[in-house]
């Protein structure tokens, strides 16, 4: 991604030059060195308008990526937070970070001593890694930039075999695991000293009380609403124009009633499959732009060749190439509005929903089943049968991390799964990909919204009670338009039928699958390309069989309709991720 790239005791300039180079990843990019000394570079590449600002004290080096919305004076905030980390006060470096409404990294490096440390958000909004290869320490931005210095000092990345089997499983791994060995991602919420390597966490979420329980559903609803309108509001400030990513969900319906309330310059862009397979949803999405009196466009995007093997030269298997169509998307958007700020409804899916499990579990062994029943892709056996893992170290694996979360309650775990595994681990890599030509952010992840709402009881979440009362607070005109997922109002009686029957499916897993595979069948039909690729990387791969099983691959691709698109793409990108070790751009 673009963004920052810090180096500790850095290669020879000429191996450190080829590392930064190789991420430049369009003409429109450019390198950025901010410190240059014998045991310390702090650079960074990326496109004119990426935010990364540079700030200069007498005995320091400050580089912020991203932005801290709402801020007047970034300046004067940044360089008191490098105080605070360089003369070690994590407890003020605690309370500074929970007062941001921010999507940050911040790098803080004394010029004197040499020391380095690394600070992000408190949901990790921006995904950076962190590896040690010879004598060399990276954190950055760009897994390829690690890959690549991998391959140049040593034999490459091995993958990391339980992280792989995550991947399989759920569609992103575990807690701080990437897919390759040795090389982590920064958690949420952290300050990395870089020389000694010691993390320390001054942000967790708890979601195991809920202040706000003494509220009406209609009060907190209300409260709610004025803190997205300020998260919209800060985000405007930043951008010449802003665009919403508008789909025919209630997630980037809140978003764009939230813009609407704030001066700004304000369009609407609705992705359209180029083979016809979403053509209600942007029906819909042109419904509540035009019942809001917003300018809207659709743009035709696919999962072209060329955006696939981009994205797989990005972010090197992080992202499943199924969502190349996201970069396609998001260039077309760019050309026409290219000092635009992009705002999706990401994170609207953890804020407000009801988050605990739909089934009474009395053990952790009930929780991870319910995790699996409602994440997996693909089951723990078919794990096992790809890849050289065992299926009981992987449901160990699930069962040691929510073991791992502060909540004294198991539904308080499972929340903390789907914001912290989901949320942090897939959803903001997926966002993150569209920065290669926007700003991307979303008012849902603002700190001080997120934690008002996650404040809320699970029982007033519950069949979208607070977010019709959260809707209608925000515009009453966009209530009655169709939810495409149900194809009904949220405030209506049939909507409450389907969502019951939902809900119903949702105990019953089993049932559920068959489902919705019969529903997909009878669709418009599935994409062929991953069973293309599978079958080509089957017969043309050298190194195949060093990680994956052929005849699982085999058997995945041609089993119709007992695995979808999504379980084909996964595979498929973590077989081209490990198996082509240069990933270059076509």
């Amino acid at each position: 991604m673009p963004g920052i790239t810090a180096v500790e005791t850095p290669p020879a300039t000429d191996v450190l030059d080829e590392m930064l180079d190789t991420v430049c990843f369009t003409d429109d990019y450019v390198r950025e060195d901010f410190l240059l000394a014998d045991e310390l570079v702090v650079a960074a590449t990326g496109y004119e308008q990426y935010p990364v600002d540079v700030f200069e004290t007498d005995d320091c080096t400050i580089v912020l990526e991203g932005h801290l919305y709402g801020t007047d004076d970034v300046e004067a905030a940044v360089t008191e937070a490098a105080s605070y980390v360089r003369e070690d006060q994590t407890e003020q470096l605690s309370s500074w970070l929970a007062e941001r409404d921010a999507e940050f990294l911040l790098v803080v490096a004394d010029r004197e001593t040499g020391s380095l440390w690394i600070l992000n958000d408190a949901f990790g909004r921006l995904p950076t890694y962190r590896a040690t290869i010879g004598d060399t320490t990276l954190v950055t931005r760009e897994l390829k930039a690690v890959r690549k210095l991998a391959r140049t000092l040593e034999d490459g990345l091995e993958p990391n075999r339980l992280a792989l089997g995550q991947q399989l499983l759920f569609g992103y791994p575990l807690g701080t695991r990437s897919l390759y060995e040795d090389v982590e991602h920064l958690p949420p919420g952290s300050l990395l000293e870089v020389e000694t390597g010691e993390i320390t966490s001054l942000h967790e979420f708890r979601f195991d009380s809920h202040a706000n329980a003494d509220r009406s559903v209609r009060a907190n609803a209300l409260r709610l609403r004025d803190r997205f309108v300020e998260a919209c509001e800060n985000r405007a400030s930043v951008g010449e124009e802003t665009v919403i990513s508008l789909s025919g969900g209630l997630d980037s319906r809140a978003v764009i009633a939230g813009y609407n309330r704030v001066d700004c310059q304000l369009y609407a862009a609705t992705s359209a499959r180029a083979d016809g397979g979403n053509t209600a949803e942007v029906d819909v999405a042109r419904q509540v732009a035009d019942a809001l009196d917003v300018p809207w466009s659709s743009y035709i995007a696919d999962r072209t060749e060329h955006h696939q093997s981009f994205l797989l030269e990005t972010t090197q298997g992080m992202n499943n190439l199924g969502m190349s169509i996201g970069l396609d998307f998001a260039e077309q958007v760019a050309e026409r509005h290219e000092n635009a700020v992009f705002v999706t409804g990401d994170g609207g899916d953890k804020a407000i929903p009801d988050l605990t499990p739909a089934r009474e579990v009395d053990t952790t062994d009930d929780l991870v089943e319910a995790l699996l029943d409602g994440q997996q892709l693909f089951s723990p056996e078919e794990v096992a049968d790809i890849v050289n893992v065992t299926a009981e170290d992987l449901v160990d694996s699930v069962r040691e991390r929510v073991a791992s979360y502060p909540e004294t309650t198991l539904e308080a775990k499972h929340v903390h799964f789907l914001v912290r595994e989901r949320g942090v681990n897939w959803l903001n890599h997926g966002e993150d990909r569209t920065r290669h030509y926007l700003w991307s952010t979303t008012p849902f992840y603002a700190l001080p919204f997120f934690e008002e709402a996650m404040a809320c009881p699970p029982e007033q979440k519950q069949g979208n009670e607070l977010y019709r009362e959260f809707l209608s607070g925000l515009s009453p005109a966009v209530v009655g338009i169709d939810y495409v997922d149900f194809g009904a109002p949220i405030d209506s009686l049939e909507f409450r039928i389907k969502q019951y029957g939902y809900n119903w499916l949702t105990n019953h897993p089993e049932l559920k699958s068959r489902v919705t595979s019969l529903l997909k069948r009878n669709g418009n039909g599935a994409d062929e390309r991953p069973v293309h690729a599978l079958s080509e990387a089957v017969r043309t791969s050298t190194d195949l069989d060093r990680y994956f099983s052929e005849e699982a691959i085999n058997r995945i691709a041609w089993s119709g309709g007992a695995h979808t698109s999504q379980h084909r793409y996964v595979l498929y990108t973590a077989i081209a991720a490990l198996t082509n070790d240069e990933l270059e751009a076509a």
